[in-house]
C-alpha cells in the first residue's frame, strides 16, 4: 500500500513541478534536444560530478569539495579517482572507508535487501546559469526512495525503483514493471555486497551508483499513479540523471509466492 501511494505521489509532484516551471507542456525545452546530445550532456555531467565530490569519511555522504568550513578535504579522493563504468555503462564506486563483505544479489526478483539510501537527481544541462554540466542536484525527499531522511532512518526494504509488482487493477490498465523498476539500479547494485550491519544502524554509505538517464526512465513511459496514468513526459522522470548513495546492510532469499 505505500509502494502504491508513493508512486502517486511522485507522479503528483512532477505534474507540479512541470507547471511551475515551464509553459510548454510542463515539459523542459532540454528535454527535446536530440537523444545524442542529451546522452552527450550527461556523459559530461557525470565526468564533472566525479571531479567534484567526494565519500565523506565520517558517514560515506558524498561531499563536495572546499563546502564544509574548516574541513581539509584536499586529502580526499575525488570520486573520479576511484570510480569505474561497467560494461551496460553504470557508474559505480566503493568507498574506501567502508566496504561490504557478505553476498551479492543475484537479481530482484530473487534478492529481496535492505538498503540506507540517498537518492538524488539531475538534468544535464548546457545553460550558461550553471559553471558545470549537471547544474542543480536535487534530492528526491520520498521515504519510497530515501531512508536517511524519512521515519526513524532505519533501512527501506525492496523501494519500488528496485522491485515492484503492480496490482491486478494495474495490470489490467497496462502498468509493468519496468514502468517503475529501475532495472539498471539492480544491475548497479551487482558490484556491491552486504555489509551484514543492523538494518537499524546508523548509515554509512559505502558506495554510489550513478545512473545516465539513458540507463533510467530516459524519454520511456512511467507510471505515474492511477491519477495520472502512464506518460513519457513526466519532467520528474524525464531526462534524469540519478545518483544513489547508499549502504547496502542485508540481502535475503526472496520467497517466491
Amino acid at each position: 500500500m505505500i509502494k502504491k501511494f508513493f508512486v502517486t505521489l511522485i507522479a503528483c509532484s512532477a505534474v507540479l513541478v512541470g507547471c511551475n516551471n515551464d509553459d510548454d507542456n510542463g515539459v523542459d525545452k532540454e528535454t527535446k534536444i536530440p537523444v545524442e546530445e542529451r546522452n552527450a550532456l550527461d556523459d559530461e555531467a557525470i565526468q564533472q560530478y566525479l571531479e567534484d565530490f567526494y565519500f565523506n569519511p565520517k558517514n560515506g555522504k558524498l561531499t563536495k569539495f572546499d563546502t564544509i568550513k574548516g574541513n581539509e578535504d584536499d586529502a580526499y579522493p575525488a570520486l573520479k579517482a576511484i570510480a569505474k563504468q561497467d560494461n551496460i555503462g553504470i557508474w559505480y564506486a566503493e568507498n574506501p572507508h567502508h566496504k561490504g563483505t557478505g553476498k551479492t544479489i543475484v537479481s530482484n526478483d530473487n534478492s529481496k535487501i535492505s538498503l540506507n539510501i540517498e537518492v538524488k537527481s539531475f538534468r544535464g544541462t548546457s545553460s550558461s546559469d550553471y559553471k558545470r554540466k549537471y547544474g542543480s542536484i536535487n534530492s528526491i525527499n520520498l521515504p519510497n526512495w530515501n531512508s536517511i531522511n524519512s521515519g526513524d532512518g532505519s533501512a527501506i526494504q525492496d523501494p519500488s525503483y528496485y522491485y515492484y509488482i503492480p496490482t491486478e487493477t494495474e495490470t489490467k490498465n497496462g502498468v509493468k514493471r519496468e514502468h517503475v523498476e529501475l532495472k539498471n539500479f539492480a544491475e548497479g547494485l551487482k558490484h556491491f555486497k552486504e555489509t551484514e550491519r543492523s538494518v537499524t544502524d546508523l548509515y554509512n554509505f559505502q558506495g554510489v551508483i550513478i545512473l545516465p538517464s539513458r540507463l533510467a526512465y530516459g524519454r520511456n513511459r512511467v507510471y505515474g499513479g492511477a491519477n495520472s496514468g502512464i506518460s513519457d513526459q513526466f519532467p520528474a522522470y524525464r531526462d534524469i540523471s540519478y545518483i544513489f548513495n547508499f549502504e547496502l546492510p542485508k540481502i535475503e532469499e526472496r520467497v517466491k509466492k
